[in-house]
């Protein structure tokens, strides 16, 4: 079976007659704690996997961007001259081929130089399943640029820019946290980040330990969607709590008293910054648990508090989400599940252990089958590399 590598190599062959100059690996990531926090200047535990965006590309002859997309077909030509503004500034969104349009947009309000590109992308990740492939396709566009263009853009800059991507061109209110982890995993270990200050170190997993990934099926749509409510609630509640402590810069500043004593805070709100306080806790318990080479145990029981919390504090779940966690948690051989990414669909992902992903899963499916009638897909991967040149 050919890889997905070698595929749109042969694809960039066949579309442009001339063979890539370039073939970029992004991977995707799994957020193995940090729910909802990266926007609200927490702390978070992600990790690249070894599943990614490949991209084949070559400097083109016109100043346009041609693409093609494996899955997808042909994205079309965005011009590099005259790059189009957001969608919904006088146009209709354009699909995926948006993404590459807006790395233009990004690098090029940055004042850097937009080289001619041709590209084909094929993909080893679900889209819209929690895994991140967008920021994946983010990355994957920057560094063919960075390298075609030679530019002057470091992995932290990049990961920034495609944050801007996400936030003023795509219109999706998300953190920095999945571009960053897209390009600064290590192998077998997960990137414990400091949303503010940007300070970061990786830590190692515990041994012996996988991440199988069960996918529900269920597909999001983030854009005018939940995640930016659950933004906007951050926001309201952030203000409401100034008014007591003026101080407070974001939400990772509350304190479990200061959340206390906000007796007027509606409900709702409430129940957003607790989950925010007590995540960004579980976190920096985490990173200090994988310091001290854990048990993959200890490390579980967080993230299976975690998705309690996504649960009924954030409320960012689904039915599909809670019987996939639920059944990992059962089974032996798994420490904890949580669901990944922003949720209200897409995937949990289950630590556990080498000898018992099979075993693992057969008891999601037998879980999720029995009450949804349909079998979950399934991801198994480990924590790795981040994106480069490959």
């Amino acid at each position: 079976m050919t890889t997905v590598r070698e595929r749109v190599i042969e694809r960039f062959r066949d579309l442009y007659g001339r063979s890539p100059e370039l073939v970029v690996r992004a991977p995707g990531r799994v957020n193995l704690l940090g729910a909802h926090v990266d926007y609200n200047e927490g702390w978070v535990l992600p990790g690249a996997i070894d599943r990614a965006i490949w991209l084949a590309g070559a400097r083109g002859s016109r100043p346009l961007l041609r693409a093609a997309s494996l899955e997808l077909g042909s994205g079309g030509a965005v011009p590099l001259d005259r790059v189009p503004g957001p969608p919904g500034e006088g146009r209709a969104p354009a699909g995926w081929i948006d993404y590459a349009a807006g790395v233009a947009w990004a690098l090029a309000g940055a004042g850097l130089a937009v080289a001619p590109l041709d590209a084909v992308i094929g993909s080893e990740l679900p889209a819209g399943a929690g895994v991140s492939s967008s920021a994946a396709l983010e990355v994957a566009f920057l560094l063919a640029w960075r390298e075609i263009g030679g530019l002057a853009l470091d992995d932290l800059a990049a990961a920034r820019l495609g944050r801007r991507v996400e936030n003023e061109y795509l219109g999706v209110q998300s953190g920095i946290m999945d571009q960053f982890a897209s390009l600064h995993g290590g192998r077998d270990s997960v990137v414990f980040l400091d949303c503010r200050t940007l300070e970061w170190e990786r830590l190692p997993m515990p041994p012996g330990v996988a991440v199988l990934v069960a996918d529900s099926g269920v597909r999001r749509r983030l854009v005018d969607g939940p995640l930016n409510d659950r933004r906007g609630e951050c926001v309201a509640a952030l203000e409401h709590l100034r008014e007591a402590s003026p101080e407070l810069g974001a939400l990772r500043d509350v304190t479990p008293a200061m959340l206390e004593a906000a007796v007027t805070l509606p409900d709702v709100l409430r129940r957003r910054v607790r989950h925010v306080v007590e995540e960004c806790a579980r976190v920096r318990r985490g990173a200090d648990l994988l310091r001290g080479r854990c048990d993959a145990g200890a490390l579980g029981e967080l993230v299976r508090d975690s998705h309690r919390s996504s649960r009924d504090l954030y409320q960012v779940s689904s039915p599909e989400l809670d019987t996939l966690a639920e059944a990992a948690w059962s089974a032996p051989g798994c420490h904890g599940a949580r669901l990944v990414g922003a949720g209200f669909g897409g995937c949990v992902a289950a630590l556990v252990d080498e000898a018992a992903q099979g075993e693992v899963a057969d008891a999601i499916t037998r879980a999720f089958g029995a009450r949804f009638g349909r079998e979950p897909r399934f991801l198994d991967c480990r924590f790795g590399a981040g994106a480069g040149l490959a």
